[in-house]
C-alpha cells in the first residue's frame, strides 16, 4: 500500500511538473494586450470577433480589443473571424498582435463591396473623396493604462473646438522652411543617435542605423527604378524590403524595428540586371496633413502652399503625368481621424479637397499618425509603375506611444518602403525633439528627407530648430516643388537626355549637403586635389574621395562633385548619359 502510494505520489510530482513547464510556454501578462485586426490590404476590421476560451470579443472602429490580463493569461491561442474572410487561428506570443484576414471568394466568385475603410467618424462625403459610414462603437484605442487617462482628458477637451481667426492675405511663398537630408549628412546623423537625441529612440522603437544601399542598373548604365530588393539574413529571411528610385538606388535597413539580424551582405553593392531602359512617365504625389485645432495657425497658409505646388509640379518636371491626392486626419474621439481624396490626374480635385478642411479637434498633443500614413498608404490608389511615388506628411505632433500604436506605426513605415513611397515630413510649429527624431526616422527609413517650417516667415508659433550643423532657408513651395523634381528626374531613354525642363539649368537643384557654402560651378577646380565628395542629384552623399573622384561606376544621371578649395567650396556638376 505505501508502494502504491509512493507510486501515485510520484505520479502526481510528474503530472505537475509537465504542467508547469506546458504552463511555462503561455505567456503571463501584466499589462493590457491588445489585438488589432484587418485585412491584407490592411484596412482595419470593425466588428471582427475574437473566440477566447468560452468568451466572444469584437473589433471597434479602430479594429482593436483591449483585453486585460485575466482575459487572455492561460490562454494559448484564439480564433478570430469576421464575415467575408477566412477564419484565422492565432497564438498568442505578445502584447501586441496584429492579425490579417485574407477575404473569401463567395460561390459566384464575385466580392462585394464593402463599407470597412479608413472612415472612423460621422457620415460625410466629398468630390474625389471616400464616403465615411457612421460608427456606433467607441473602444478604448490603447491598451496602456497611462493612455487610458490621457484618452480620457483629451475627450474632455475635445469639447472645446479650436477657432481661429481667419487670417488676412493667403496666399503661397508666405511660409518658409529648411531641408535636413540625412543621407547627405550621415555621419551627423550616427552622432545624433549616439548623443542629443539617443533618449527618445526608446519612445519610438525605431533606429535607422545600420544602412545597406543596393545600385541598381542595367547593361546599359541606366538606372532601374521599381527593382525590388530584399535583406536578408544569413538563414535567408526577409528583414528588410524596399524598390529602387528614380535614380536606382534602394535603402535596406537592419534591426530599424527591432534587434538586428545577423547579415552578411556589404554596406553598399551594384547589381547588374538585364532590364530594358523603360520607365513610367508618371509620378504620383499625396499630401497628409494633420486638421486638429494645434494646425490652425498654419493650416491657411499650407493650403495656399499646396494648391501652388498642384499647379507647379507639372511643368517644373517637364511635362510628366502628375497625379495628386491629400489624406487629411485628425484624433480618435474627433468628429473623423481620417479623409480622403484618392490620386486623381484632375488636379483641380486634390485642390478643392484641400481647401475645404478646417483645423478643429485634437485636444490632446499627439495625433493619429499610423491611421493617416495607414489611409495614405492603402486607399490612396497608387501606380506601381510610377517613377515617383511621393508622400508629405504635414504635421506638429508626432503619434501615441503606446505599443499598439507604435506596431501600427512600424507596420506602415515597411509598408511604405515596400511599396516605394517616399514619406517626406514638413514639421510645423509645436514639435519637440521625441517628435524631430521619430520624423527624421521616417524619412530615412522610406528614402525619404525632411522639412522644417521656420520662424522666418512670421507666420505661425515658434518652430523646433532641427539639430544640424547649417539650415538653408527657402520658400516652403519651391522646396516642395524643388523635391518633386528631384525625385523624378531620369535620363532619357531615347535621347540621352535628362526629363526635366531644362537640363542645363540644374544648379537650382544643388543638393542639402552644402546648401549654405558658395554654391558657384567651378569646373577649373581641380579635382584631383584635396578632399572631395560625390552626392547625386537627391543629395545622397555616394563617396568621399581624396585625389581623382571615380565616376565610370556610375549610372546615367546627375552628379555633383563639392571641393573645398583656397577656403571655399566649390561645385562641379557633372552629367553621365
Amino acid at each position: 500500500m505505501k508502494r502504491f502510494s509512493a507510486l501515485f505520489m510520484l505520479c502526481i510530482i510528474a503530472f505537475s511538473a509537465t504542467q508547469a513547464c506546458i504552463k511555462s510556454n503561455v505567456p503571463v501578462f501584466t499589462s493590457p494586450v491588445t489585438v488589432i485586426v484587418m485585412d491584407t490590404t490592411q484596412a482595419l476590421l470593425q466588428g471582427a470577433q475574437l473566440k477566447i476560451g468560452k468568451r466572444t470579443f469584437a473589433t471597434s472602429f479602430d479594429g482593436r480589443v483591449v483585453l486585460e490580463p485575466e482575459q487572455i493569461n492561460g490562454v494559448k491561442s484564439f480564433s478570430v473571424s469576421c464575415e467575408g474572410f477566412k477564419d484565422q487561428k492565432v497564438k498568442v506570443d505578445n502584447n501586441v498582435m496584429i492579425v490579417r484576414l485574407e477575404g473569401k471568394t463567395p460561390k459566384n466568385g464575385k466580392h462585394s463591396k464593402g463599407d470597412l475603410y479608413y472612415s472612423y467618424g460621422p457620415t460625410r462625403e466629398a468630390k474625389g473623396g471616400m464616403m465615411y459610414k457612421t460608427l456606433a462603437t467607441g473602444a478604448p484605442m490603447a491598451a496602456d493604462a497611462a493612455v487610458m487617462e490621457e484618452a480620457a482628458v483629451a475627450t474632455e477637451a475635445h469639447t472645446m473646438p479650436y477657432r481661429p481667426t481667419e487670417p488676412n492675405n493667403v496666399s503661397a511663398g508666405k511660409l518658409t522652411a529648411g531641408e535636413v537630408n540625412d543621407f547627405a549628412k550621415w555621419n551627423l546623423w550616427s552622432n545624433i543617435l549616439d548623443n542629443t537625441h539617443k533618449q527618445f529612440i526608446k519612445d519610438w522603437r525605431l533606429t535607422p542605423r545600420q544602412r545597406y544601399t543596393v545600385q541598381v542598373v542595367n547593361k546599359n548604365g541606366y538606372p532601374v527604378v521599381n527593382y525590388p530588393v530584399n535583406l536578408t539574413d544569413k538563414k535567408g529571411n526577409t528583414v528588410f524590403q524596399a524598390v529602387t528610385d528614380n535614380t536606382g538606388k534602394a535603402e535596406l535597413w537592419n534591426g530599424l524595428t527591432g534587434q538586428p539580424a545577423e547579415v552578411d551582405q556589404p554596406a553598399w553593392q551594384t547589381i547588374v540586371v538585364d532590364d530594358p531602359c523603360d520607365h513610367s512617365e508618371d509620378v504620383d504625389v499625396v499630401f497628409v496633413f494633420d486638421a486638429t485645432g494645434s494646425m490652425g495657425d498654419e493650416l491657411r497658409y499650407l493650403q495656399a502652399e499646396m494648391k501652388d505646388v498642384i499647379a507647379r509640379a507639372k511643368d517644373a518636371t517637364g511635362g510628366l503625368n502628375i497625379r495628386t491626392g491629400a489624406v487629411v486626419y485628425r484624433d480618435h474621439g474627433d468628429e473623423y481621424i481620417t479623409r480622403i481624396s484618392r490620386l486623381t490626374e484632375d488636379l483641380k480635385t486634390t485642390q478643392a479637397f484641400i481647401d475645404k478642411q478646417h483645423a478643429n479637434g485634437g485636444g490632446d498633443y499627439p495625433e493619429a499618425v499610423p491611421e493617416a500614413l495607414m489611409a495614405a498608404l492603402n486607399s490612396s490608389g497608387w501606380d506601381s509603375n510610377a517613377r515617383a511615388r511621393i508622400a508629405f506628411l504635414i504635421l506638429d505632433a508626432p503619434c501615441h506611444q503606446d505599443s499598439a500604436t507604435l506596431a501600427l506605426l512600424h507596420d506602415q513605415i515597411l509598408n511604405a518602403a515596400a511599396q516605394g513611397v517616399r514619406i517626406v515630413p514638413v514639421v510645423c510649429s509645436g514639435l519637440g525633439e521625441s517628435g524631430e527624431l521619430l520624423l527624421r526616422s521616417i524619412a530615412l527609413a522610406t528614402n525619404g528627407t525632411s522639412f522644417f517650417l521656420t520662424d522666418d516667415s512670421g507666420i505661425g508659433h515658434t518652430h523646433l530648430k532641427p539639430t544640424t550643423d547649417s539650415l538653408k532657408v527657402e520658400h516652403l513651395n519651391d522646396m516642395l516643388v524643388r523635391t518633386i523634381v528631384e525625385f523624378s528626374l531620369m535620363p532619357n531613354c531615347e535621347s540621352s537626355e535628362l526629363n526635366t525642363q531644362d537640363p542645363e539649368d540644374i544648379e537650382q537643384f544643388i543638393p542639402n549637403p552644402f546648401n549654405e557654402q558658395d554654391l558657384e560651378s567651378d569646373p577649373s577646380i581641380p579635382h584631383g586635389e584635396g578632399v572631395h565628395y560625390l552626392v547625386d542629384v537627391s543629395g545622397k552623399l555616394l563617396g568621399v574621395f581624396e585625389g581623382n573622384v571615380p565616376t565610370d561606376h556610375l549610372p546615367m544621371g546627375v552628379y555633383f562633385i563639392k571641393t573645398y578649395y583656397n577656403g571655399t567650396w566649390h561645385t562641379k556638376k557633372i552629367l553621365i548619359l
